[in-house]
């Protein structure tokens, strides 16, 4: 249901007065993306040994023409340190004139990256993806909670987007439910330059109307897209923005400061994921055990369910407000565990009727997050943690890779007792990128197995979704002439189903259930992972001696 600021702004857009400045400040926009999406240094430096460039804020300052009498304060403040604490300078400032408006930007911080990557598909592709609202959220979901069109322009051909104008309102996460959302109205403004060619802008607009959120400010953020002679596209990624860290948890400041939690790398690697994952649907590879055969139909059904766990789980996770996260009240020893009650009427979900409990918590580890990743998704490592399978034999009889990278899949797994006997399969998803990890996975029956294998419609099939989220923890740390990021967050979501539950209350008993799946995994993780260490620090030792002699 739409709230009534984003009513009155989808009336009000089309009033001349506010029309004209929306266009306006859209044109200032594109023409500052297109700008700054090519110049190199002194505007952009690299981010330590990272992919992705970050803005130079003295120097964006002198190109937006607010060099004044305070940039000698600001210089003052970069040589000691604490140009994290940089006002809002904004280009488009001087047609702010609410007073509310202006408190509210006070305290933001900026966050500024680029970053440039090649898609194996062409312009046209890149650009309904992100014109279309629908296939923006649904390829973004693992960082856009929500989004909606409030009202459109149309200043172009009819049938192109090319001068197609959206104004939008959008909330955005970090796949945890410690870290708050942000959300904001913007414009997103699409120009065609050539054949190959395509630019589209986002630029905030929050001081034009009234608006619930004041924590988050896009200045003009966007992509360029220029087609290859491959067929491909080069896309520049730029993600300029305001925020406010006050109420970060101390855990995820580093990550959010460094500009890769929000920032332009995990938006990319977000886009290169979806048409990876378009493509793979089209493939007739999968690797099979000697005893397993599955037609493409069913391979397309397991590759459809384990798309719809995946978005489900980021959904859960994400801090919206849609989703009623509660704490739970610690006791000795205990780690911080958020829970939401899920009520499922009929016809309103793939789940059965009744309540459901989704709790999360979030651990630090002292290991790196691709190390942290390839124990929790192997099917060897499996039994160390999973209550469920501590005491079978855990197998992988069938999988189909994601893109180029063999540890990004779609896997089932079988979990087999002392008889070889199966007491339980699962469906599981692993994927990485440069900014996050995800092992997804849920138990199925050997009866939807068999559905799934048929090609029947995965809408059919109950799967709920739990697993891991790792991002990395901590600044990245010198090694000579490499850098390397050895800290982890790991937040972790499982789902319960039950009776004694309501929509307002959770009994002492499932309470202490709850409690006890949390606390009997990190422990399993953390004791295997120790005793891995320990292994690995015996080895090192043992190759510095050298060889034996006799």
């Amino acid at each position: 249901m739409q709230r009534a600021s984003d009513l009155l702004f989808g009336v009000s857009m089309f009033a001349e007065p506010i029309s004209i400045k929306i266009i306006d400040r859209t044109s200032s926009a594109m023409n500052e993306l297109c700008n700054i999406g090519i110049r190199g240094k002194p505007l952009w430096h690299q981010h330590n040994s990272d992919r992705y460039e970050s803005l130079n804020n003295i120097e964006y300052l002198k190109y937006s023409g607010c060099v004044d009498a305070t940039l000698m304060n600001i210089v003052k403040l970069a040589e000691v340190g604490k140009l994290q604490a940089l006002p809002s300078f904004d280009p488009y400032g001087n047609q702010i004139n609410s007073m509310s408006n202006e408190n509210s930007v006070r305290g933001l911080q900026i966050e500024a990256s680029r970053d440039t990557t090649m898609v194996n598909v062409g312009p046209n592709d890149i650009v309904e993806l992100l014109m279309n609202v629908n296939q923006w959220w649904m390829t973004f979901h693992n960082i856009v909670s929500r989004a909606t069109i409030l009202g459109s322009f149309m200043n172009g051909v009819e049938g192109s987007y090319d001068g197609r104008l959206h104004v939008m309102n959008a909330e955005f996460h970090l796949p945890s439910p410690v870290v708050p959302t942000r959300e904001c109205c913007f414009a997103r403004y699409c120009k065609q330059f050539s054949p190959n060619d395509w630019a589209v802008v986002d630029v905030s607009l929050e001081d034009l109307f009234p608006y619930p959120s004041n924590n988050f400010r896009k200045r003009p953020s966007g992509c360029l897209i220029k087609g290859m002679p491959n067929g491909g596209s080069k896309v520049t990624w730029v993600e300029h923005v305001e925020a406010d860290h006050s109420q970060l948890n101390d855990l995820f400041k580093p990550l959010v400061t460094s500009g890769l939690a929000f920032g332009a790398t995990r938006w990319l690697a977000s886009l290169v994921r979806h048409f990876e994952w378009s493509e793979t649907l089209k493939t007739t590879q999968f690797f099979t055990d000697g005893n397993a055969f599955i037609p493409q139909i069913g391979r397309t059904s397991f590759l459809k369910l384990a798309d719809r766990m995946m978005r489900k789980f980021c959904a859960n996770l994400s801090a919206t407000t849609t989703n009623p996260w509660m704490r739970l009240a610690p006791f000795p020893g205990s780690t911080d565990v958020r829970v939401m009650i899920q009520n499922n009427m009929p016809g309103t979900s793939n789940n059965p009727v009744g309540t459901t409990i989704v709790f999360s918590t979030t651990i630090w580890f002292n290991i790196s997050p691709n190390q942290l990743f390839n124990f929790l998704r192997h099917e060897k490592s499996r039994n160390k943690w999973d209550i469920l399978s501590k005491s079978l034999s855990i197998q992988q009889f069938a999988c189909m890779t994601i893109g180029e990278h063999l540890e990004n899949r779609v896997s089932l797994l079988r979990a087999s007792n002392s008889k070889d006997k199966t007491e339980i399969f699962y469906l599981q998803e692993s994927y990485a990128d440069e900014t996050a990890s995800y092992v997804i996975y849920a138990p199925l029956d050997e009866s939807a197995l068999i559905h799934l294998a048929k090609g029947s419609s995965p809408d059919n099939v109950i799967a709920f979704p739990s697993g891991f989220a790792i991002i990395p923890g901590g600044l990245p740390k010198d090694k000579g002439n490499n850098t390397s990021r050895n800290e982890s967050l790991l937040t972790i979501s499982f789902n319960l189903i039950d009776k004694a539950s309501n929509i307002t209350s959770i009994p002492p008993e499932s309470v202490q259930t709850i409690y006890g799946i949390i606390t009997e995994t990190v422990t399993a993780i953390k004791d295997a992972l120790s005793c891995h260490s320990r292994l690995n620090n015996w080895v090192q030792d043992e190759l510095k001696k050298g060889p034996v002699k006799k």
